[in-house]
């Protein structure tokens, strides 16, 4: 596994921690937040540092909601960091 990708996830407090709570079930980032007790503002740039790094990827519907998941990338690095 890429070494650098183990250690940016284990440099960001919450960045396991998402991907934990998505490899569960997809969730909106606004569960997320609160799961985590963070801030929206936090939990958006976690999202986007994640989704950078193909870890998780949006989906929405015909509304304004966008559903988040993890990817089989994702599931991956999860297992080699156990």
């Amino acid at each position: 596994m890429d070494a650098e990708l183990l250690g940016f996830l284990k440099d960001g407090k919450y960045r396991i921690k998402t991907l934990n709570l998505l490899n569960e079930k997809p969730m909106l980032s606004s569960e997320l937040a609160k799961q985590l007790n963070i801030n929206r503002a936090s939990m958006s740039r976690i999202l986007r540092v994640l989704k950078e790094k193909n870890l998780i990827f949006p989906t929405s519907n015909k509304t304004r909601t966008v559903v988040y998941s993890i990817t089989e990338k994702g599931k991956k690095v999860l297992e080699e960091l156990k």
